[in-house]
């Protein structure tokens, strides 16, 4: 599956494209990585119940009751008042951030338990959508048919079945004994997307110091 760095790298890209000049700065996209690396912490919860890997943090329930507190907060300025007119924008952008991390393992085999702890089967969308000149159009990523599972992936197993998704923590879930290995980048892709959110957020990083003096010079009350 990805690797938190990749995760950490796209929540990088989102700061650097949804937040502006006013919002954009060191902090802030601190706290959008930050968003976008934090699902993987539920590995560490192997030492309560090995299946609550890709469980207990990877499912919908975190971002959108942060949103609805978000969406609540809004007309009391709490956000605003304590941390800056920009907070607001910046906590949505990294409720984006947080569900494109729980996403890039719901999309991959080794699946996600998105529904936990409401229903805690491990689903993943898996599949191709392709053109072949033998068998024409295949699209496998949803197979919707009559007594079966609308996703092919979802036949996984369940959290209190025991499935388990290897970490470095827990590699074999009870069985042990494994080789604990720390996976940084596991493909070429991976390590292209860490790259264009190191340079596209450093780049805006290095700009919005540029332009920060210039700001600083106007007139209270200009707008920019």
């Amino acid at each position: 599956m990805p690797t938190t760095l990749v995760a950490v790298g796209v929540a990088a890209l989102l700061a650097a494209a949804l937040l502006d000049e006013r919002a954009f700065t060191l902090r802030t996209l601190a706290v959008v990585v930050a968003a976008g690396a934090v699902p993987d912490l539920d590995a560490l919860l192997w030492v309560v119940d090995s299946g609550l890997h890709n469980a207990a943090l990877h499912n919908v329930w975190i971002p959108l009751a942060t949103a609805l507190v978000v969406r609540w907060e809004r007309g009391r300025a709490w956000l605003r008042d304590r941390y800056g007119p920009e907070a607001v924008h910046v906590a949505w952008v990294a409720i984006a951030a947080y569900a494109v991390a729980v996403a890039f393992d719901v999309f991959n085999v080794e699946s996600a338990a998105v529904l936990w702890p409401v229903h805690d089967r491990f689903f993943a969308v898996v599949g191709k959508f392709a053109y072949s000149t033998t068998r024409g159009v295949e699209f496998t990523l949803l197979q919707p048919r009559l007594g079966g599972p609308l996703f092919p992936g979802a036949s996984y197993g369940t959290v209190a079945g025991e499935y388990h998704v290897p970490s470095i923590f827990d590699p074999l879930g009870s069985d042990g004994g494994a080789t604990r290995t720390a996976v940084v980048i596991n493909a070429g892709w991976e390590l292209l997307i860490v790259l264009a959110g190191a340079v596209v957020a450093g780049g805006r990083l290095r700009g919005s110091e540029t332009t920060a003096p210039e700001r600083s010079l106007r007139p209270a009350g200009e707008d920019d």
